[in-house]
């Protein structure tokens, strides 16, 4: 397993989910922005912290987010730095769950595994109405709850492709590439509940991938959570291949201050 090849793509995935505030502390981002999502209101970890004992270094990060009325919590994967981090939370009771496989695929892999479209495609290089209203509405997410990912999605900085798919005129699926360094990460594949288990989540893909070829890239990174069985068929069915897992590691509520 290439570290190097992990914390690029942690990387990536970092630039590409954007949070409302960043705070560094060496190497580290202590990352914060309300609402349900995980990667904006938790630690990355890829690099070494600020040259201070460790246990220093876990104090600022627990104030930082007691301050803001949250638990503290670290996203962690095998590029995560410095050696022992994950002891070190788990004899302060902090509690790991969320475990998310990432897999990759070269993007001519993935065009090749994607039959051609014949259904109405819609692309915008920006975050349009529809496209967010169809992505949170499949994704049964509250209402409180769409400022925070509205502003986490208008918020990306390198190029982004969203894609719509209609079959038959109704709005069936959505996608998100971006890209950035010769790679593209897809986010936010969601089919509508009354059109789901009819393959449509395929002409996403595809529809992304001639994106991502146009924009030169090589190759095509995903999470996918690990409780998610229909959508690990999906990517494994379209060639996708582990490359490493991570997952995060929270603070209980009751400690959080």
């Amino acid at each position: 397993m290439e570290t190097a090849q992990i914390r690029m793509v942690e990387t990536l995935a970092a630039n590409a989910w954007p949070p409302e505030i960043t705070q560094t502390l060496g190497g580290w981002r202590m990352r914060y922005t309300g609402g349900s999502s995980r990667r904006v209101n938790s630690v990355w970890a890829n690099l070494p912290p600020d040259d201070l004992p460790l246990e220093t270094c876990l104090d600022l990060v627990e104030d930082f987010y007691r301050r803001r009325g949250a638990s503290s919590c670290y996203q962690l994967c095998p590029a995560t730095l410095p050696e022992g981090l994950r002891e070190a939370l788990l004899l302060r009771g902090y509690v790991e769950w969320a475990h998310t496989s990432v897999k990759v695929q070269s993007i001519s892999a993935l065009l090749a595994a994607t039959p051609p479209l014949t259904m109405d495609v819609e692309t915008a290089e920006t975050l349009t109405v529809e496209w967010f209203e169809t992505y949170t509405g499949a994704s049964g997410y509250s209402p409180e709850s769409l400022p925070v990912r509205r502003g986490i999605l208008q918020r990306i900085g390198p190029a982004a492709q969203y894609v719509l798919v209609r079959q038959d005129g109704v709005t069936a699926v959505t996608g998100l590439g971006v890209a950035e360094r010769g790679w593209m990460g897809v986010f936010c594949v969601v089919t509508v509940p009354e059109r789901r288990r009819q393959g449509l989540a395929s002409a996403v893909m595809r529809a992304l991938a001639q994106w991502g070829q146009a924009q030169g890239v090589q190759q095509v990174y995903l999470q996918v959570m690990e409780d998610n069985p229909p959508a690990l068929r999906l990517y494994d069915r379209l060639g996708f291949q582990f490359l490493y897992q991570y997952f995060y590691s929270t603070k209980p509520d009751k400690d959080a201050g």
